[in-house]
């Protein structure tokens, strides 16, 4: 009788060794195909990963803003104006003397991840290098973005590295083109400028403006404050489209904003300047902060209060002062 218990069992199919369940698939000491596959995944997935992070490395140190703009011991600071430029009857702009409406200085705090957005009224009390005493943006009248430029770094002691000039045309298109901008507007806006050509009709509460009526936003300034109210609605508005231009969805716009950039605006920034602020805002999610130039209302100016405007450069300074 043979032994039913148990001991070998004999070769298994092909002559393989044979175990308890039955005969082995694999040779002896032959590995499981399926975990060389995950093997190799694992090392793939693993070298481009590092490859990523390389090339974010790279393009960070590359991008940053103290590589790009060469300054390394202080803020990067952007002139930003808005003019009234005139257009002729087949879009072209009409050269000569523009008011500047908008005068803003961006100043970017690569040490503490923050941009300050100091709004300049227009109407500030400044000496004009050449020209005597008059409001700021009289400046521009004088001598274009250059002697504003020289007016703002005399106003504020703080050097500008870079300006970007836009015109009012071209900053309606951009609103549009990121498919307008998301905006609480605070009170009932209802005004019309027929020297300046230009009428606001705006509801108050939150809604989104398109280019035309985000214009009338930033320039109404029929209430008690006037033009410092106009300069906080500003400051409001810049914020709300540096966040819908950085968000991933209007990335993808970056052509057609690059087009209307080349048309309507003059600076002397190169591309990787701007990939270089694009980046330091997308990278970093910097916190924006909004002032306005500290000063106090005369009858004809906004006079500029200088022991509060050298504390507020020593804030935006923070990092760098250690």
């Amino acid at each position: 009788m043979e032994r039913m218990g148990g001991g070998d069992i004999g070769p298994g199919l092909g002559g393989r060794p044979a175990g308890p369940l039955g005969p082995s698939p694999f040779e002896p000491g032959e590995r499981p195909r399926y975990i060389t596959f995950w093997r190799v995944l694992f090392v793939v997935l693993v070298a481009i990963a590092a490859l990523v992070v390389t090339l974010y490395v790279l393009v960070s140190s590359w991008l940053a803003p103290e590589a790009t703009f060469g300054v390394r011991d202080r803020p990067v600071n952007v002139l930003i104006l808005g003019t009234d430029r005139t257009y002729d009857d087949h879009g072209k702009p009409i050269e000569g003397p523009v008011r500047a409406d908008v005068i803003m200085l961006a100043s970017v705090n690569p040490r503490v991840n923050r941009v300050y957005l100091v709004s300049i009224p227009r109407d500030t009390k400044a000496r004009i290098p050449g020209h005597g005493t008059n409001k700021i943006n009289a400046s521009h009248t004088y001598g274009g973005q250059d002697l504003t430029r020289r007016t703002v770094e005399e106003l504020l002691g703080m050097p500008v590295d870079r300006y970007v000039e836009v015109d009012f045309q071209g900053f309606v298109r951009i609103i549009d083109a990121l498919g307008g901008v998301e905006i609480d507007v605070d009170k009932d806006m209802h005004y019309v400028d027929r020297a300046g050509g230009f009428k606001v009709d705006l509801k108050k509460g939150r809604q989104v403006l398109d280019g035309a009526k985000a214009l009338g936003y930033v320039r109404y300034r029929a209430d008690a404050l006037g033009d410092i109210s106009r300069v906080r609605r500003q400051q409001t508005l810049l914020k709300a489209v540096a966040r819908q231009a950085t968000s991933l969805w209007n990335l993808r716009k970056a052509r057609e904003i690059l087009a209307i950039l080349v048309e309507h605006v003059r600076t002397d920034m190169s591309r990787r300047d701007m990939a270089s602020i694009g980046w330091f805002l997308v990278r970093t999610r910097a916190e924006l902060v909004s002032e306005t130039l500290p000063g106090e209302f005369s009858p004809l100016y906004w006079v500029p209060d200088r022991e509060r405007i050298d504390e507020l450069v020593k804030t935006m300074q923070e990092g760098f002062n250690e």
